[in-house]
């Protein structure tokens, strides 16, 4: 529900609260959501306990927000659109607690939602994972696996749940699975093998070892992609725009066709971080062609056979069979859970299949450098520097973060049916690893984790003392409900085709960039704000009017921010966007036709999709792999094209064929 200051809306917000239904742990509660309805349950629960329940969405997709007694939005679940939809939070405060269920971009349909456990947190770190692991430990859902390096020493590893649903196989710390992104790590060591071998250098350019490439002009250099500063598309974002799924394979030559026909750099190289896929699956070919070896063949001959990583190889091909391997699963339209397989032609950027107790051993390679070598260590957690002297948060293939005091060593992965975490804190030599084939895992679990077994040796969260409650309101206060209303809108990323889009919901303000999902984001003063969940933050400015015009983004640099009016557009006005565009790279089509007064999108193998105006000729859609689309228009002033673009790929030109 937007935030507005009309009466009828206030009382139809309070009449929602007010008939706000009791849940008790162990009983089922079903409901019925139509497009603008919100049902809403509370319970009571106290500091240090440990809550978990879930939303079993039966025939509609839901989100699941959790309010704590103050009213203030402390998560947000919202993953698969089938079957359950787990919450789980840790409460910091005494009272009663909010939970509001919601459809998903207007949905309808049925659903029950069930509080499993509302109880004391464990303070045994090996019993809070047995807790906290609750939702993924039945033997009827696909689990999950975990393993802890203390002081050098693997002092716990464990499975929950199952493997393979269909066999009955249990997950065990020795099932192995996909790591996803996780992967890049080892990829980037591969090309630092070769370096120590004098085969390669960080510097050469990549059209040293793949000549085919596009001559852009500038040197791309191998330090360039492991580091996501080159200026390619990411193609996992750019396919899709011509109707290719995950699943869909793709060979190595077609990825160098397309990087063939891109038309243009989309940064200069080394200016700008941009995460990008495309540069470690050619830095895999990099590595076949300078050694002369097959991508698996060198992976387990020089980084897993050294560590003795005996359960760990790479996924290059559909079908590959890995023994002992873990099944990926989808929640099933039906309910339940459906079998569904990874992205096997993205190895380099992902690709590697291991173990809980593997990856101890590759986690303790950073400690001892025994593949590689301290120079290589060093070189691999060096954080990128751009050409204008700002510092990234990304390494070699890893992240490179202070956390509570400590350096860490981090990265996420994610694929069609696997989630997996991955840190180690050098300074303590120890460290996480956890990887699940269930859709719904959150990956957010590591920070209570490495309380647990790690606390000693962090620094505690800045809290406010009680004596200077009145100091501290008077520095950073937070937005008054005004400050909020005028902080909503729209905002575009000036020098940028992304659009940003704030509101505010139930007295907090959420952040949805273009194809993005949504995130709240949190006050620490009047105007900044922290997002839950993403390493970023916000800076609005009042102007002398109270109203704010423009803002400034922060994430691995600092980008502009300025307020736009949203115009809708007329049926009329619509008509001259009408036509079919055509893109050279994708070799691909768009047909854009009116239907029931909206702009909409066609594609031969892609679902269609509406497209919302912002200003100008400037578009978003529904489709998050066209997010952002600009029309162009000729000196006679008609329309001519179309850029589309999308959180990692920008300007993808459609010339307009009539």
């Amino acid at each position: 529900m937007k935030l507005t200051f009309s009466l009828l809306l206030l009382v139809l917000l309070f009449a929602q609260f007010a008939s706000a239904q009791e849940l008790k742990v162990g009983d089922e509660y079903p409901g019925t959501l139509t497009p603008d309805t919100t049902h809403t349950y509370t319970f009571q629960s106290y500091d240090g306990f440990y809550v978990y329940g879930f939303a079993n969405q039966i025939s509609v997709d839901v989100v699941v927000k959790v309010l704590d007694p103050d009213g203030e939005q402390i998560a947000e679940f919202d993953s698969p659109a089938r079957g359950p939809e787990p919450f789980q939070i840790t409460p910091e405060k005494d009272g009663e607690y909010t939970i509001t269920i919601e459809p998903f971009e207007g949905a309808e349909g049925d659903y029950i939602i069930r509080l499993v456990a509302n109880e004391k947190k464990e303070t045994d770190p090996e019993k809070l994972v047995d807790q906290m692991m609750t939702p993924f430990s039945s033997d009827d859902v696909p689990g999950a696996t975990i393993s802890v390096v203390k002081n050098g020493k693997l002092i716990f590893s464990k499975g929950y749940g199952m493997s393979n649903l269909t066999y009955g196989v249990k997950m065990t710390d020795e099932t192995g699975m996909s790591i996803a992104s996780v992967s890049k790590q080892f990829t980037a060591m591969a090309i630092l093998l070769l370096q120590n071998q004098g085969k390669l250098s960080l510097d050469d350019d990549v059209r040293k070892h793949i000549p085919e490439l596009q001559d852009f002009g500038t040197p791309i250099t191998l330090l360039n992609m492991l580091n996501h500063t080159t200026g390619y598309r990411e193609v996992l974002n750019f396919l899709p725009m011509a109707g290719w799924q995950f699943t869909d394979d793709m060979r190595r030559d077609e990825l160098i066709s397309i990087i063939q026909r891109q038309a243009n750099l989309q940064n200069a190289p080394g200016s700008e971080y941009n995460y990008n896929n495309t540069t470690f699956m050619l830095l895999a070919t990099v590595v076949e062609r300078v050694s002369g070896q097959g991508w698996q063949e060198f992976m387990e001959e020089n980084i897993f056979e050294p560590l003795g990583m005996d359960d760990t190889t790479v996924k290059t091909h559909q079908g590959q069979v890995i023994p002992n391997s873990s099944q990926g699963y989808a929640a099933a339209e039906e309910g339940g859970y459906r079998g569904v397989t990874d992205f096997a032609s993205a190895y380099g950027a992902s690709g590697v299949n291991s173990t809980a107790i593997d990856m101890t051993k590759w986690m303790l390679n950073y400690r001892d450098a025994k593949v590689g070598g301290a120079e290589a260590i060093e070189l691999l957690t060096s954080r990128g520097i751009l050409t204008n002297g700002d510092t990234t948060r990304y390494a070699l293939g890893l992240g490179v973060r202070e956390w509570r005091g400590q350096t860490l060593y981090t990265h996420n992965g994610g694929e069609t049916s696997h989630r997996t975490y991955f840190g180690y804190f050098p300074e303590i030599e120890s460290g996480l690893f956890f990887s699940s084939s269930n859709p719904s895992f959150s990956l957010g679990v590591w920070t209570d984790f490495a309380e647990a077994f790690f606390g000693e040796y962090l620094e505690r969260e800045e809290e406010e003392e009680e004596g200077d409650a009145e100091e501290a309101d008077s520095i950073s206060a937070k937005p008054t409900p005004e400050q909020l209303d005028a902080i909503a809108g729209t905002y575009k990323f000036v020098g940028a085709t992304l659009m940003i889009e704030y509101t505010v919901e139930d007295g907090t303000l959420f952040a949805q960039a273009t194809s993005q999902p949504r995130f709240a984001v949190t006050p620490t003063s009047d105007s900044t704000f922290t997002f839950v969940g993403v390493t970023a933050s916000v800076t609005f400015r009042y102007e002398e009017d109270g109203t704010v015009q423009s803002g400034t983004h922060h994430q691995g640099g600092d980008t502009p921010l300025e307020k736009i009016e949203v115009e809708a557009m007329t049926e009329e006005q619509l008509t001259e966007f009408v036509g079919r565009y055509y893109n050279a790279e994708l070799e691909t089509v768009y047909t854009l036709r009116i239907e029931e007064g909206k702009l909409m999108a066609n594609h031969r193998k892609n679902e269609p999709f509406s497209l919302t105006h912002q200003e100008n000729d400037d578009f978003t859609s529904a489709a998050w792999y066209m997010g952002q689309i600009n029309f162009d228009r000729n000196p006679a002033g008609q329309i001519d094209g179309f850029m589309a673009s999308n959180s990692r790929t920008r300007n993808v030109w459609f010339e307009k064929l009539d």
